[in-house]
């Protein structure tokens, strides 16, 4: 299996079964367990279906590197 990307959680990602084992456990989640993305991740590692990997957590795309501001601190 390939190494997958969540593109705005930052979190790396290996799935452990086809696509479609974890499409259809998705779709069978109870409603309040779909409410986030985090929340999805979390219950696809618990269940075993993808492997998360540390080390890669940023919440920022690569692709807006370019137009960040550094934050001076201060009140504008």
């Amino acid at each position: 299996m390939s190494d997958k990307h969540v593109r705005f959680g930052g979190v790396s990602f290996e799935n452990l079964v086809p696509p479609q084992e974890i499409n259809r456990f998705v779709r069978e989640l109870p409603a309040d367990k779909r409410e986030s993305l985090f929340e999805v991740i979390q219950q696809l590692r618990d269940a075993g279906l993808i492997a998360v990997y540390d080390g890669d957590n940023s919440t920022i795309d690569k692709e807006m590197m370019p137009f960040l501001v550094p934050n001076s601190g201060e009140d504008e």
